[in-house]
Formats: C-alpha cells, sequence, structure tokens
C-alpha cells in the first residue's frame, strides 16, 4: 500500500521536473506509473503477487484507459500483456484453465526514469516447477504525447536458460503482445496496412500495423521490420468482447537452443476517433526508422 512518504517522493518528482517532462513514480513492489502534466498515461505493474508484469491502465493523452484488466470472463486478460500459451508446453498466457502455469516474474529494474522519453528497463524470470526457462529483459520508452496520442516503444528480448526452449501457440494464436480493450471499445472495427477493414480477414494477416477502434477510441500495433518473420499476423476479435494481439507465433512456433534466444520489437499507440491509415503509415515508417 502506499505510504504517506511514497507520495511526497512522487509528489517531488513531479514538482521537480520540467512542465514538459514525463514523470515516472515508483510505488515499492506494486507499479511505476508513468505521467505527463499530471496525467496518468499508463502504470507498470510488476508485483510479486501477480502471475505477470503488464500495463495497467494504457491511457489516450488526456488519461482516459483503453485497457481492461482481469475481467470476470477471463481473469487472464491483465491490460497490455505479453505471455505465451506454450513454453515447453507450460502455458504462460492462461492462469485457472486446466493446464500447467508458469509465472512471469519480476526480478528487477535496469532503469526507471523520466524526462522528455520515459523508459523502462525490467528484467523478468519465466518461472515453472522451480524452474527458470526464459530470461527476458523488457524496455519501454514512452515519448511525450502528442495530437498522435500515446505511443509505446516495446522490446521483449528472451534468452533460454539451460534447455532447448519452443516458443509455441498451439491452439491458442492470440499470443505474443496484446490488450483487452475496455468495454465501450466491444464490438468495434479493424484496419490494418493492407487497408483491410472486417475482423474475419484481419484476424491472421500479416501487416506492418494493425489498429482496434471502438467508441471513439483505438489502440494500434505496429510490427518492427527487425522482427523475425516480418510482417507477423495479428489477431483481432472483436465480439463478446475486443482483443488484439501482435502474434508472431500464430502459424508456426520458434525453438532456440539453451543459451539462445528471440527478441521482438513492437509499437503501440492510442488514439481519439477512427484510425487514419495515411498518419499510421506515417508513423510506422519514422518509428521503423529508429
Amino acid at each position: 500500500m502506499p505510504t504517506r512518504r511514497m507520495f511526497l517522493a512522487s509528489a517531488a518528482a513531479a514538482a521537480a521536473a520540467p512542465a514538459s517532462a514525463l514523470v515516472v513514480a515508483d510505488t515499492k513492489g506494486e507499479k511505476l506509473t508513468v505521467s505527463h502534466g499530471g496525467i496518468t498515461l499508463l502504470e507498470y505493474r510488476y508485483s510479486a503477487a501477480r502471475p505477470k508484469p503488464y500495463v495497467h491502465p494504457l491511457c489516450l493523452a488526456d488519461g482516459t484507459p483503453v485497457s481492461l484488466d482481469g475481467p470476470h470472463d477471463h481473469v487472464h486478460h491483465h491490460g497490455l500483456m505479453v505471455a505465451w500459451s506454450e513454453v515447453n508446453g507450460i502455458d504462460f498466457w492462461g492462469e485457472v484453465n486446466p493446464a500447467q502455469h508458469g509465472l512471469i516474474v519480476h526480478r528487477k529494474f535496469e532503469r526507471a526514469a523520466g524526462g522528455s522519453i520515459a523508459e523502462i528497463v525490467a528484467v523478468n524470470d519465466w518461472v515453472a516447477g522451480g524452474k527458470t526457462l526464459l530470461t527476458e529483459r523488457r524496455t519501454l520508452r514512452i515519448p511525450r504525447p502528442d495530437s498522435a496520442g500515446v505511443f509505446i516503444d516495446w522490446t521483449t528480448e528472451l534468452k533460454a536458460s539451460g534447455s532447448p526452449v519452443r516458443l509455441a501457440a498451439g491452439s491458442h494464436v492470440y499470443n505474443g503482445l496484446g490488450i483487452r480493450v475496455v468495454p465501450s471499445m466491444d464490438g468495434g472495427a479493424v484496419l490494418n496496412a493492407r487497408g483491410t477493414n472486417t475482423i474475419e480477414a484481419a484476424n491472421g494477416q500479416q501487416a506492418e500495423w494493425c489498429a482496434y477502434s471502438g467508441g471513439s477510441m483505438g489502440v494500434a500495433f505496429f510490427d518492427h521490420p527487425s522482427n523475425p518473420r516480418h510482417p507477423n499476423a495479428f489477431f483481432v476479435m472483436n465480439r463478446a468482447f475486443g482483443y488484439m494481439s501482435a502474434a508472431p507465433t500464430f502459424r508456426a512456433p520458434f525453438e532456440f537452443a539453451p543459451g539462445g534466444g528471440i527478441g521482438f520489437r513492437w509499437g503501440v499507440l492510442t488514439f481519439r476517433g477512427a484510425p487514419d491509415a495515411s498518419a499510421l503509415d506515417r508513423q510506422f515508417k519514422t518509428w521503423s526508422n529508429s
């Protein structure tokens, strides 16, 4: 629980920062809050009591949340999260379904700082049966929000520990980086970089980016050209609820030896209204050249 000292420290950090700077405030053992001008843009939740670290809420530039955490229908949907349902046959996605489950455990932060760009660098262990299968180095870089919305440059680097690793989706093709959206966005629309605008056609289609929108809000995912199998497939659905994921194992797994690994870089953008294909193309090109 936040203490008076934590509150005062966070308030002092915000007061000392330039008006245009992003502020990263740590509620020790619970979450990092990234804010701009006193408005929360996102919270990075890393409590040991949770089955995985994740972002919730993820907000528009005005602080309106677009993500949903732990709804009763799918309690394992945690805002914006990275997870897989099969890591050597162990489920790191679900939590209460009948399967052997693993935990993604926050080990430490290498960096958590604000400024013109907020940066969070975390190290996580993917653990099952007391054994670490993967070590993840996760980097989130958040620039100042602008008229385009809130942007996250998300990198996940996975490294196998003492055994070979098979990273797979199995029957759950929505693996990778995913977001459960708020109920007002359920029943929404899709648009991707190929101009596809139906859920049925966009689901599983390879594209440089894919955007989901509903209730006058939206979120877009970008697949970086450095990613294996780029452009990757996206999973997207709008009924009975809205969900989207950047899903590099939609059709085939990845396998690597002990000490080997794989890396993914994704962009995430929240926005107001309907997606603008030209603006998203520009965003992708600018970001992919960075």
